[in-house]
Protein backbone atom coordinates (compact mmCIF):
# COMPACT_ATOMS: atom_id res chain seq x y z
CA UNK A 1 0.00 0.00 0.00
CA UNK A 2 1.26 3.07 -0.86
CA UNK A 3 0.37 6.86 -0.65
CA UNK A 4 -0.29 9.15 -3.16
CA UNK A 5 -0.25 12.72 -2.25
CA UNK A 6 -1.12 14.14 -5.94
CA UNK A 7 -4.26 15.61 -4.54
CA UNK A 8 -2.71 18.08 -2.06
CA UNK A 9 -1.24 19.90 -5.08
CA UNK A 10 -4.24 20.89 -6.63
CA UNK A 11 -6.14 21.20 -3.27
CA UNK A 12 -4.54 21.93 -0.42
CA UNK A 13 -5.57 23.75 2.87
CA UNK A 14 -3.13 26.33 2.16
CA UNK A 15 -3.95 26.75 -0.84
CA UNK A 16 -7.45 27.62 -0.14
CA UNK A 17 -6.27 29.58 3.03
CA UNK A 18 -4.26 31.52 0.95
CA UNK A 19 -5.54 34.91 1.87
CA UNK A 20 -8.12 34.63 4.53
CA UNK A 21 -10.25 37.93 3.08
CA UNK A 22 -10.52 36.67 -0.40
CA UNK A 23 -12.01 33.61 0.26
CA UNK A 24 -15.86 33.61 -1.17
CA UNK A 25 -18.87 31.54 1.03
CA UNK A 26 -18.80 28.89 -1.32
CA UNK A 27 -15.06 28.30 -0.71
CA UNK A 28 -15.43 28.39 2.95
CA UNK A 29 -18.19 26.16 2.83
CA UNK A 30 -16.32 23.66 0.63
CA UNK A 31 -13.40 23.79 2.60
CA UNK A 32 -15.63 23.13 6.16
CA UNK A 33 -17.08 20.08 4.64
CA UNK A 34 -13.69 18.66 3.78
CA UNK A 35 -12.07 19.24 7.52
CA UNK A 36 -16.08 17.73 8.77
CA UNK A 37 -15.08 15.10 11.57
CA UNK A 38 -16.61 11.49 10.11
CA UNK A 39 -18.47 11.52 13.27
CA UNK A 40 -20.37 14.67 11.94
CA UNK A 41 -20.21 14.07 8.20
CA UNK A 42 -24.45 12.50 8.65
CA UNK A 43 -26.36 15.69 9.97
CA UNK A 44 -24.16 17.92 8.01
CA UNK A 45 -25.30 15.70 4.68
CA UNK A 46 -29.47 15.92 5.85
CA UNK A 47 -28.36 19.55 6.77
CA UNK A 48 -27.66 20.27 3.17
CA UNK A 49 -30.30 17.74 2.13
CA UNK A 50 -32.82 20.12 3.89
CA UNK A 51 -31.43 23.56 2.08
CA UNK A 52 -30.59 22.77 -1.21
CA UNK A 53 -33.29 21.73 -3.43
CA UNK A 54 -30.85 20.15 -6.01
CA UNK A 55 -29.74 17.80 -3.45
CA UNK A 56 -32.29 14.54 -3.38
CA UNK A 57 -31.60 11.10 -0.73
CA UNK A 58 -31.59 7.83 -3.73
CA UNK A 59 -31.23 4.32 -3.06
CA UNK A 60 -28.37 2.07 -4.46
CA UNK A 61 -30.33 0.94 -6.82
CA UNK A 62 -31.68 4.25 -8.42
CA UNK A 63 -28.74 6.55 -7.78
CA UNK A 64 -27.11 5.99 -11.46
CA UNK A 65 -30.61 6.34 -12.73
CA UNK A 66 -31.90 9.70 -14.51
CA UNK A 67 -28.31 11.05 -15.46
CA UNK A 68 -26.18 10.43 -18.39
CA UNK A 69 -22.34 10.14 -17.36
CA UNK A 70 -21.63 10.74 -20.66
CA UNK A 71 -22.97 14.04 -21.37
CA UNK A 72 -20.70 17.07 -21.37
CA UNK A 73 -21.88 19.73 -18.78
CA UNK A 74 -20.32 23.16 -18.74
CA UNK A 75 -19.26 23.38 -15.60
CA UNK A 76 -18.28 26.89 -15.56
CA UNK A 77 -21.49 27.71 -16.26
CA UNK A 78 -23.60 26.24 -13.93
CA UNK A 79 -20.94 27.13 -11.30
CA UNK A 80 -20.95 30.77 -12.49
CA UNK A 81 -17.28 31.32 -11.27
CA UNK A 82 -14.17 29.97 -12.71
CA UNK A 83 -12.39 30.61 -9.40
CA UNK A 84 -14.95 27.71 -8.00
CA UNK A 85 -14.91 25.62 -11.36
CA UNK A 86 -11.15 24.89 -11.31
CA UNK A 87 -11.27 23.44 -7.55
CA UNK A 88 -14.75 20.81 -8.97
CA UNK A 89 -12.09 19.41 -11.92
CA UNK A 90 -12.75 18.28 -15.46
CA UNK A 91 -15.67 15.99 -14.05
CA UNK A 92 -18.78 17.11 -12.56
CA UNK A 93 -20.36 15.13 -9.80
CA UNK A 94 -23.29 13.41 -10.44
CA UNK A 95 -23.49 11.57 -6.99
CA UNK A 96 -22.28 10.47 -3.52
CA UNK A 97 -21.91 6.91 -2.89
CA UNK A 98 -20.79 5.80 0.50
CA UNK A 99 -18.56 3.20 0.68
CA UNK A 100 -19.51 -0.08 2.78
CA UNK A 101 -18.15 -3.18 3.98
CA UNK A 102 -20.51 -6.10 4.17
CA UNK A 103 -21.88 -6.82 7.46
CA UNK A 104 -19.81 -10.30 7.83
CA UNK A 105 -17.16 -8.38 7.43
CA UNK A 106 -17.63 -6.52 10.52
CA UNK A 107 -18.22 -9.44 12.41
CA UNK A 108 -20.53 -7.40 15.07
CA UNK A 109 -17.42 -5.75 16.63
CA UNK A 110 -18.58 -3.25 18.62
CA UNK A 111 -16.28 -1.15 20.89
CA UNK A 112 -16.56 1.88 24.30
CA UNK A 113 -16.48 5.08 23.28
CA UNK A 114 -15.15 7.01 25.89
CA UNK A 115 -17.25 9.64 27.95
CA UNK A 116 -16.01 13.27 27.46
CA UNK A 117 -14.63 13.17 30.83
CA UNK A 118 -12.79 9.99 30.66
CA UNK A 119 -11.56 11.41 26.74
CA UNK A 120 -9.60 14.20 28.28
CA UNK A 121 -8.27 12.41 31.37
CA UNK A 122 -6.88 10.40 28.66
CA UNK A 123 -5.35 13.31 26.58
CA UNK A 124 -3.98 14.95 29.65
CA UNK A 125 -1.90 11.67 30.53
CA UNK A 126 -0.71 11.36 26.95
CA UNK A 127 0.40 15.06 26.93
CA UNK A 128 1.57 16.27 30.06
CA UNK A 129 4.20 14.60 32.77
CA UNK A 130 4.77 16.45 35.35
CA UNK A 131 2.54 14.75 38.45
CA UNK A 132 1.79 18.79 39.79
CA UNK A 133 0.65 19.63 36.33
CA UNK A 134 -1.54 16.45 35.86
CA UNK A 135 -3.22 17.51 39.23
CA UNK A 136 -4.00 20.52 37.99
CA UNK A 137 -5.48 19.13 34.85
CA UNK A 138 -7.59 16.12 36.51
CA UNK A 139 -8.93 19.56 38.36
CA UNK A 140 -10.05 21.45 35.43
CA UNK A 141 -11.43 18.13 33.97
CA UNK A 142 -13.82 17.67 36.88
CA UNK A 143 -15.25 21.11 36.18
CA UNK A 144 -15.84 20.82 32.53
CA UNK A 145 -19.42 20.45 32.04
CA UNK A 146 -21.17 18.26 29.31
CA UNK A 147 -21.47 21.03 26.78
CA UNK A 148 -17.40 21.69 27.43
CA UNK A 149 -17.60 24.59 29.20
CA UNK A 150 -15.22 25.31 32.11
CA UNK A 151 -17.30 26.18 35.47
CA UNK A 152 -14.80 27.06 37.77
CA UNK A 153 -12.44 29.94 37.65
CA UNK A 154 -8.34 30.20 37.65
CA UNK A 155 -8.45 31.72 40.72
CA UNK A 156 -10.59 29.09 42.32
CA UNK A 157 -8.74 25.82 40.94
CA UNK A 158 -5.28 27.91 42.22
CA UNK A 159 -7.04 28.14 45.35
CA UNK A 160 -8.06 24.17 45.48
CA UNK A 161 -4.72 22.80 44.09
CA UNK A 162 -2.25 25.01 45.70
CA UNK A 163 -0.95 26.17 42.63
CA UNK A 164 -0.04 29.58 40.95
CA UNK A 165 -2.56 30.89 38.59
CA UNK A 166 0.29 31.03 35.52
CA UNK A 167 0.00 27.48 35.98
CA UNK A 168 -3.22 26.92 36.16
CA UNK A 169 -3.43 29.16 33.11
CA UNK A 170 -0.63 27.14 31.27
CA UNK A 171 -2.71 23.87 31.73
CA UNK A 172 -6.17 24.43 30.58
CA UNK A 173 -4.13 26.28 27.36
CA UNK A 174 -3.13 22.80 27.27
CA UNK A 175 -6.40 20.87 27.87
CA UNK A 176 -7.70 23.77 25.04
CA UNK A 177 -5.64 22.28 22.89
CA UNK A 178 -7.47 18.53 22.95
CA UNK A 179 -10.42 17.38 20.89
CA UNK A 180 -13.33 18.53 20.99
CA UNK A 181 -11.94 21.69 19.26
CA UNK A 182 -12.83 24.53 21.70
CA UNK A 183 -13.26 22.46 24.65
CA UNK A 184 -12.52 23.65 28.48
CA UNK A 185 -13.44 27.65 26.93
CA UNK A 186 -15.37 29.68 29.81
CA UNK A 187 -17.71 31.05 27.53
CA UNK A 188 -18.85 30.73 23.50
CA UNK A 189 -16.40 33.62 22.97
CA UNK A 190 -13.23 32.06 23.97
CA UNK A 191 -14.72 28.71 22.32
CA UNK A 192 -14.84 30.35 19.24
CA UNK A 193 -11.75 32.25 19.69
CA UNK A 194 -9.81 28.88 20.42
CA UNK A 195 -11.24 27.48 17.46
CA UNK A 196 -9.94 30.35 14.90
CA UNK A 197 -7.06 29.97 16.27
CA UNK A 198 -6.09 26.21 15.49
CA UNK A 199 -7.75 26.75 11.93
CA UNK A 200 -4.81 29.40 11.90
CA UNK A 201 -7.37 32.01 10.82
CA UNK A 202 -6.25 35.16 12.68
CA UNK A 203 -6.91 37.70 10.59
CA UNK A 204 -10.39 39.43 10.38
CA UNK A 205 -12.33 36.43 11.82
CA UNK A 206 -10.05 36.91 15.08
CA UNK A 207 -10.83 40.73 15.10
CA UNK A 208 -14.37 40.56 15.35
CA UNK A 209 -13.93 38.21 18.31
CA UNK A 210 -11.89 39.86 20.40
CA UNK A 211 -12.54 43.55 19.76
CA UNK A 212 -16.71 43.73 18.14
CA UNK A 213 -17.91 40.82 20.23
CA UNK A 214 -20.77 42.17 21.42
CA UNK A 215 -21.58 43.65 18.10
CA UNK A 216 -21.18 40.39 16.40
CA UNK A 217 -23.82 38.79 19.14
CA UNK A 218 -26.21 41.20 18.20
CA UNK A 219 -25.24 41.00 14.26
CA UNK A 220 -24.60 44.77 13.60
CA UNK A 221 -22.65 44.27 10.56
CA UNK A 222 -22.49 47.97 10.36
CA UNK A 223 -21.61 48.37 13.97
CA UNK A 224 -18.37 45.43 12.98
CA UNK A 225 -17.42 47.48 9.90
CA UNK A 226 -17.12 51.02 11.70
CA UNK A 227 -15.57 49.98 14.48
CA UNK A 228 -12.73 47.55 12.96
CA UNK A 229 -12.69 50.02 9.72
CA UNK A 230 -13.79 46.57 7.00
CA UNK A 231 -14.97 46.66 4.13
CA UNK A 232 -19.01 45.88 5.04
CA UNK A 233 -18.97 43.27 2.34
CA UNK A 234 -15.24 41.70 4.20
CA UNK A 235 -17.35 41.70 7.45
CA UNK A 236 -20.10 39.85 5.80
CA UNK A 237 -18.06 36.86 4.69
CA UNK A 238 -16.17 36.76 7.90
CA UNK A 239 -19.21 36.66 9.98
CA UNK A 240 -21.27 34.31 7.92
CA UNK A 241 -17.66 31.83 8.75
CA UNK A 242 -17.77 32.16 12.19
CA UNK A 243 -21.58 31.62 12.94
CA UNK A 244 -21.05 27.95 10.53
CA UNK A 245 -18.40 27.18 13.81
CA UNK A 246 -19.80 25.06 16.49
CA UNK A 247 -20.27 27.17 19.54
CA UNK A 248 -21.08 24.48 21.92
CA UNK A 249 -17.67 22.46 21.88
CA UNK A 250 -18.98 18.81 23.25
CA UNK A 251 -22.65 19.04 21.54
CA UNK A 252 -23.75 16.16 20.38
CA UNK A 253 -20.71 13.76 20.61
CA UNK A 254 -19.74 13.17 24.12
CA UNK A 255 -22.52 11.40 26.53
CA UNK A 256 -22.59 8.17 28.55
CA UNK A 257 -20.76 5.43 27.67
CA UNK A 258 -21.85 4.05 24.03
CA UNK A 259 -20.85 1.42 21.50
CA UNK A 260 -20.14 2.30 18.45
CA UNK A 261 -19.38 0.37 15.00
CA UNK A 262 -15.74 1.10 13.49
CA UNK A 263 -15.31 3.49 10.68
CA UNK A 264 -12.26 1.88 9.10
CA UNK A 265 -11.25 -2.13 8.56
CA UNK A 266 -8.19 -3.04 7.78
CA UNK A 267 -7.65 -6.06 6.43
CA UNK A 268 -4.44 -8.40 5.85
CA UNK A 269 -3.42 -8.08 1.72
CA UNK A 270 -0.06 -10.85 1.59
CA UNK A 271 2.32 -9.24 3.46
CA UNK A 272 0.43 -5.53 3.25
CA UNK A 273 -3.09 -4.41 4.62
CA UNK A 274 -6.18 -2.84 2.72
CA UNK A 275 -8.15 -0.13 4.07
CA UNK A 276 -11.62 -0.27 3.65
CA UNK A 277 -13.56 2.76 4.94
CA UNK A 278 -16.88 1.91 6.31
CA UNK A 279 -19.55 4.63 5.50
CA UNK A 280 -22.49 2.25 6.63
CA UNK A 281 -24.38 5.59 8.36
CA UNK A 282 -23.91 7.66 5.43
CA UNK A 283 -26.99 8.39 3.05
CA UNK A 284 -26.77 8.20 -1.14
CA UNK A 285 -27.56 11.50 -2.65
CA UNK A 286 -27.41 12.69 -5.79
CA UNK A 287 -28.28 15.96 -7.94
CA UNK A 288 -31.37 16.11 -8.87
CA UNK A 289 -32.51 14.72 -12.24
CA UNK A 290 -35.62 17.34 -12.69
CA UNK A 291 -33.51 20.56 -11.40
CA UNK A 292 -30.40 19.18 -13.72
CA UNK A 293 -33.01 18.79 -17.13
CA UNK A 294 -34.00 22.32 -16.19
CA UNK A 295 -30.36 23.75 -16.69
CA UNK A 296 -30.34 21.74 -19.89
CA UNK A 297 -33.46 23.12 -21.19
CA UNK A 298 -33.10 27.07 -19.82
CA UNK A 299 -35.37 28.47 -22.78
CA UNK A 300 -38.40 26.72 -20.59
CA UNK A 301 -38.27 28.95 -17.16
CA UNK A 302 -37.92 32.30 -16.72
CA UNK A 303 -34.80 34.50 -15.36
CA UNK A 304 -35.23 34.60 -12.10
CA UNK A 305 -36.33 30.71 -11.22
CA UNK A 306 -32.82 30.02 -13.33
CA UNK A 307 -30.72 32.17 -11.70
CA UNK A 308 -32.21 30.42 -8.40
CA UNK A 309 -31.55 26.81 -10.06
CA UNK A 310 -28.14 27.66 -10.80
CA UNK A 311 -26.81 28.83 -7.33
CA UNK A 312 -28.37 25.93 -5.75
CA UNK A 313 -26.69 23.77 -8.51
CA UNK A 314 -23.67 25.27 -8.15
CA UNK A 315 -23.50 24.28 -4.19
CA UNK A 316 -24.75 21.32 -4.65
CA UNK A 317 -21.86 20.83 -6.99
CA UNK A 318 -19.51 21.99 -4.19
CA UNK A 319 -20.95 19.61 -1.73
CA UNK A 320 -20.51 16.74 -3.58
CA UNK A 321 -16.87 16.97 -4.64
CA UNK A 322 -16.79 18.11 -0.78
CA UNK A 323 -17.57 14.93 0.14
CA UNK A 324 -15.57 12.91 -2.55
CA UNK A 325 -12.36 15.19 -0.94
CA UNK A 326 -13.18 14.73 2.26
CA UNK A 327 -12.99 11.28 1.85
CA UNK A 328 -9.90 11.16 -0.09
CA UNK A 329 -8.49 13.42 1.98
CA UNK A 330 -9.68 10.51 5.20
CA UNK A 331 -8.48 7.72 3.29
CA UNK A 332 -4.70 9.46 2.44
CA UNK A 333 -4.69 10.13 6.51
CA UNK A 334 -5.39 6.21 7.35
CA UNK A 335 -3.38 4.84 4.75
CA UNK A 336 -0.41 6.71 5.72
CA UNK A 337 -0.88 5.57 9.11
CA UNK A 338 -1.42 2.01 8.82
CA UNK A 339 2.00 2.54 6.41
CA UNK A 340 3.40 3.51 9.31
CA UNK A 341 2.74 1.39 11.74
CA UNK A 342 2.66 -1.76 9.91
CA UNK A 343 5.45 -3.40 12.10
CA UNK A 344 3.31 -2.71 15.20
CA UNK A 345 0.12 -4.52 13.36
CA UNK A 346 2.34 -7.41 12.21
CA UNK A 347 4.28 -8.29 15.69
CA UNK A 348 2.41 -6.36 18.55
CA UNK A 349 3.00 -3.36 20.66
CA UNK A 350 6.84 -3.54 20.96
CA UNK A 351 7.40 -2.37 17.47
CA UNK A 352 4.75 0.72 17.69
CA UNK A 353 5.93 3.59 16.14
CA UNK A 354 6.67 7.20 17.36
CA UNK A 355 3.52 9.24 15.25
CA UNK A 356 2.94 12.81 15.39
CA UNK A 357 0.05 14.82 13.73
CA UNK A 358 2.66 17.11 12.32
CA UNK A 359 4.39 13.91 10.40
CA UNK A 360 1.20 12.91 8.89
CA UNK A 361 0.06 16.29 8.28
CA UNK A 362 3.69 17.00 6.11
CA UNK A 363 3.46 13.66 4.48
CA UNK A 364 -0.45 13.98 3.10
CA UNK A 365 -0.03 17.82 1.91
CA UNK A 366 -2.78 19.15 4.93
CA UNK A 367 -2.73 20.88 8.02
CA UNK A 368 -2.58 19.57 11.36
CA UNK A 369 -5.63 20.51 12.64
CA UNK A 370 -7.22 18.78 9.62
CA UNK A 371 -5.73 15.88 10.46
CA UNK A 372 -6.91 16.27 14.40
CA UNK A 373 -10.59 17.00 12.96
CA UNK A 374 -10.42 13.93 10.38
CA UNK A 375 -9.14 11.23 12.88
CA UNK A 376 -11.42 12.52 15.97
CA UNK A 377 -13.64 9.69 17.14
CA UNK A 378 -12.51 7.15 14.32
CA UNK A 379 -12.40 3.53 15.40
CA UNK A 380 -10.65 0.94 13.35
CA UNK A 381 -11.11 -2.85 13.04
CA UNK A 382 -7.32 -4.22 12.40
CA UNK A 383 -6.82 -7.61 12.56
CA UNK A 384 -4.91 -6.44 16.26
CA UNK A 385 -8.66 -5.88 17.46
CA UNK A 386 -10.81 -2.87 17.83
CA UNK A 387 -9.31 0.76 18.91
CA UNK A 388 -9.82 4.29 18.08
CA UNK A 389 -7.45 5.32 15.25
CA UNK A 390 -6.01 8.11 17.61
CA UNK A 391 -4.40 5.49 19.11
CA UNK A 392 -1.89 4.34 16.64
CA UNK A 393 -0.32 7.82 17.67
CA UNK A 394 2.39 8.26 19.71
CA UNK A 395 4.78 10.62 21.07
CA UNK A 396 8.86 10.24 20.83
CA UNK A 397 10.42 9.80 24.15
CA UNK A 398 14.30 9.73 24.73
CA UNK A 399 17.11 10.20 21.87
CA UNK A 400 15.99 7.27 19.62
CA UNK A 401 12.03 8.51 20.13
CA UNK A 402 10.61 5.34 20.76
CA UNK A 403 7.11 5.37 21.16
CA UNK A 404 5.53 5.66 24.60
CA UNK A 405 3.56 2.46 24.51
CA UNK A 406 6.67 0.67 23.18
CA UNK A 407 8.54 1.72 26.23
CA UNK A 408 5.74 1.13 28.68
CA UNK A 409 5.74 -2.78 27.21
CA UNK A 410 9.24 -2.85 28.30
CA UNK A 411 8.88 -1.71 31.37
CA UNK A 412 6.00 -4.24 31.96
CA UNK A 413 8.11 -7.04 30.61
CA UNK A 414 11.05 -6.12 32.82
CA UNK A 415 8.80 -6.32 36.09
CA UNK A 416 7.32 -9.58 34.67
CA UNK A 417 10.83 -10.76 34.46
CA UNK A 418 13.12 -9.83 37.46
CA UNK A 419 13.63 -11.79 40.87
CA UNK A 420 10.43 -11.98 42.42
CA UNK A 421 12.16 -12.17 45.98
CA UNK A 422 14.46 -8.55 44.97
CA UNK A 423 11.63 -6.65 42.88
CA UNK A 424 13.67 -3.82 40.77
CA UNK A 425 13.36 0.03 41.91
CA UNK A 426 12.44 2.60 39.27
CA UNK A 427 15.85 3.51 39.59
CA UNK A 428 17.25 0.11 38.53
CA UNK A 429 14.44 0.20 36.07
CA UNK A 430 15.61 3.34 34.35
CA UNK A 431 19.42 2.38 34.39
CA UNK A 432 18.35 -1.39 32.46
CA UNK A 433 16.71 0.66 29.78
CA UNK A 434 19.48 3.22 29.65
CA UNK A 435 22.06 0.81 28.86
CA UNK A 436 19.00 -0.42 26.05
CA UNK A 437 19.61 3.00 24.48
CA UNK A 438 16.54 4.38 26.03
CA UNK A 439 17.41 7.56 27.52
CA UNK A 440 14.62 8.45 30.59
CA UNK A 441 14.61 9.70 34.24
CA UNK A 442 13.35 7.53 36.78
CA UNK A 443 10.30 9.97 37.82
CA UNK A 444 9.26 9.11 33.67
CA UNK A 445 9.52 5.06 34.75
CA UNK A 446 7.43 5.27 37.73
CA UNK A 447 4.53 7.76 35.66
CA UNK A 448 4.43 4.28 33.27
CA UNK A 449 4.63 1.90 35.79
CA UNK A 450 1.65 3.33 37.62
CA UNK A 451 -0.37 3.88 34.16
CA UNK A 452 0.48 0.14 33.51
CA UNK A 453 -1.06 -0.55 37.37
CA UNK A 454 1.95 -1.90 38.39
CA UNK A 455 2.81 -1.64 42.18
CA UNK A 456 5.61 -0.04 43.54
CA UNK A 457 9.16 -1.97 44.50
CA UNK A 458 8.12 -2.13 47.81
CA UNK A 459 4.90 -3.04 47.62
CA UNK A 460 5.70 -5.89 44.80
CA UNK A 461 7.85 -7.59 47.55
CA UNK A 462 5.35 -8.03 50.21
CA UNK A 463 2.97 -9.15 47.07
CA UNK A 464 5.25 -11.78 46.48
CA UNK A 465 6.34 -12.65 49.98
Amino acid sequence: MSVQHDFTRDFSHKHILGVEQKLTPELVHLLKVIQTPRLEQISMIYQELQENPCLELSDFEEIHQDIDEEEEIDIEEIAGEKDIARFIEEELPYYFEPTREEEEGLREQFVHQPTLKEHLDGELRLHVTDPDEIEIGEFIIEYIDEHGFLKASIQDISKATGASPEKVEKVLKIIQSFDPPGIAARDVREALIIQVKRMDMDGLILRILEEAYDEFKKMNLQGIAKKLGVDIEEIRDAVEFIRSINPVPAKGRWGEVSYVVPHVIVEEDGDDYRVILNEYDLPFIRISPVYLEMLKNPENYDKKTLEFVREKMRKAILFLRGLELSRETFRKIVEYIIERQKEFLKKGIMYKKPLRMREIAEAVGVHESTVSRKIQGVYIQTPRGVFRLKDLLSKGVGEDELSRDMIKERIRLIIENERKERPLSDGEIAEILRREGISIGRRTVAKYRGELGIPPANIRRKMNA
